[in-house]
This record gives structure tokens, sequence and C-alpha cells, in this order.
């Protein structure tokens, strides 16, 4: 993989570096690394970052140079490789996006190492000469749906730095307790840590916590079981934060033990043994190829015999 990016007029006279970041969005921590691999090429010649550029410069950064070159440590020094098979949705050079099931964390951590979702992505892409996870999009071990990883750091910091452009929309299916009384809404309140807690969520009505906000259809409602089948958009991307403003709106998710303990609901666990919640439907632009990208992720049956 490499970037080229023509000099012009407007450009004449700065340093190389600032184009670097500026205009091919390369992060202060990607450039300290891809400066040490010699990498950055002015007119095929290695560069400086100190560089003043000139108009008609080509500046090309070999990325695929700097993943091979680098001295960091494979695979098998953080995770323990799971060759499993993986539910792929969508793939190219670029992005991996895979269909993550329940009961599985999206990555390891102090407690699991091995039963991730990153352990097995981690055995695929050994396979094609990769050897570093990338997770743009990440999901709660119960929650089942599209899981997003880049397959270079580089590719990673887009959906940061052109996070605008790349404008990613995720749908996601949830079924409540109770019946729903709007057919839609629009729930828009900041989102902190509950005190004495580093799970728990909370919604705030003053300006701490971060700002959340999540947009929700009524696809159906169970009057017999009570219960309502939601369709729901993320429109930020906070811990928890669909559970927490469904439960801000007088609903909890079914299957969710977590907040119905805090908040003494009894039977949420009758229906479905986990959280009834599916990252379904995720499209954004392409970082690279600037084509318009759109995955489903089929509904799982758990979730599927409630609706």
């Amino acid at each position: 993989m490499i970037l080229t990016y023509n000099v012009n007029n407007k450009d004449k006279g700065k340093k190389l570096k600032d184009i670097l970041k500026k205009k091919l969005y390369i992060s202060t921590e990607l450039l300290k690394k891809i400066k040490y691999a010699e990498c950055i090429f002015v007119n095929k010649k290695i560069e400086h970052v100190n560089y003043i550029v000139k108009e008609n410069d080509i500046i090309k950064v070999d990325i695929q140079k700097y993943l091979t070159l680098k001295n960091t440590p494979k695979f098998e020094d953080k995770f323990i490789l799971k060759d499993e098979p993986l539910d792929i949705l969508y793939e190219d050079e670029y992005l991996l996006i895979v269909n993550k099931p329940t009961n599985m964390p999206t990555h390891p951590s102090a407690d699991n190492y091995e039963n991730t979702l990153s352990n097995i992505v981690a055995a695929y892409l050994k396979k094609q000469g990769l050897y570093n996870i990338h997770i743009v999009t990440r999901l709660d071990k119960n929650t089942t749906g599209i899981c997003i990883f880049a397959k270079n750091e580089y590719i990673q910091e887009l959906f940061v730095r052109l996070k605008n452009k790349i404008n990613i929309k995720k749908e996601y299916i949830a079924v409540v307790n109770g019946l729903v009384k709007d057919d839609t809404g629009i729930i828009e309140k900041n989102i902190k840590r509950m005190e004495n807690t580093i799970i728990l969520r909370k919604t705030t009505n003053d300006n701490t916590g971060d700002y959340a906000k999540t947009e929700y259809e009524v696809l159906c409602r169970n009057k017999d079981k009570n219960y309502t089948v939601l369709k729901v958009i993320l429109h930020t991307g906070r811990t928890h934060q669909i559970r927490v403003h469904m439960i801000d709106i007088g609903h909890i998710l079914l299957g969710d033990t977590l907040y119905a303990e805090y908040y003494n609901i009894p039977n949420v666990d009758k229906l479905i043994q986990r959280q009834a919640l599916h990252a379904y439907k995720v499209s954004f632009t392409h970082p690279i190829t600037n084509k318009f990208i759109q995955v489903e992720a089929t509904i799982p049956q758990d979730i599927e015999k409630l609706m």
C-alpha cells in the first residue's frame, strides 16, 4: 500500500511532515514509525520529515514497507491464536468485517486471553502475512453482529481522522421489556460512569459525561408477552449506550441481567439468555476507495424468534 501526494503551488514552502499530517492524515505516532523505517520518499528519494517541499514534488509513503520492516511483536507474543471459522461479511486488502457470535468478547482481557474474536481474527490474518489487530468497531461480549477490523493502523486511524467523511452508520435490532409508547424517538442524553463501578453507566441531566444520541423505531410490539422489538441507530458510540438510553425511557433490554440486577427488575432473562441486542447493519464510505459499503449480519435465532 503506497500513499501518493503531488505538491501544488499552495503547499510549496511547507515542511514535509506537515503535508503528511494534513494531506495524508498520518498521525504523529505513525509518522515517527514510518520515519525510522525510512518509508517516506520525495521524487523517489528517501527524505527527512523536515524537508521543505517544492511545487510538483511527488511524495510517496510506502506503508507496506513499514509493515514488513517494523520490529514489533508477532501475534504469538500477544495472542493465543485460534484457528476457527469466521463469518466474514466483507473483506478487501484494507478491511475485514465479520459477524461476531454471542458469548465472545471482541478482544482479550485480564480474565479471558483465549476465547475472543480477536484471537480468531489474528489466526486468520496471519495467513495473509499480517501480524497486528486493529479494531475499528467493537461489541460487548453478549452483543452479536458486525465488527470491523482494519488491516493496518493507518486504515484504523482514517476512521478517526476522517470520521465525518467516512460517516459510519450503525443499526441494531434491540428487544426491550414493556410496550414502547412512541413509534419513533430520539434520545439525547449524556452518559457517564456510575459511582463506585467501572462497568455500569447512567444518563445525566447536567453537562457531565459524554454526549450520546440514539434514534429508535418500533418494528413490532408483543402485547401478550409484554416486549417491543426496535430498530436502533447509533449517532454516537458510548459504552452501553443503547442499554442505558433504553433504561432512561423506562425499558430494559431483555436478557440484560447486569442492569436488571442493579435496578431490581425481575424476569428479564425469561425469554432470552443474553441481552437482546444485535448489530445487524453497518454502512460507510470506504476510507481508501471512497465506495459506499453496506453490510448486514444475519439475525441470530434467539432474537429472530422474538421478532
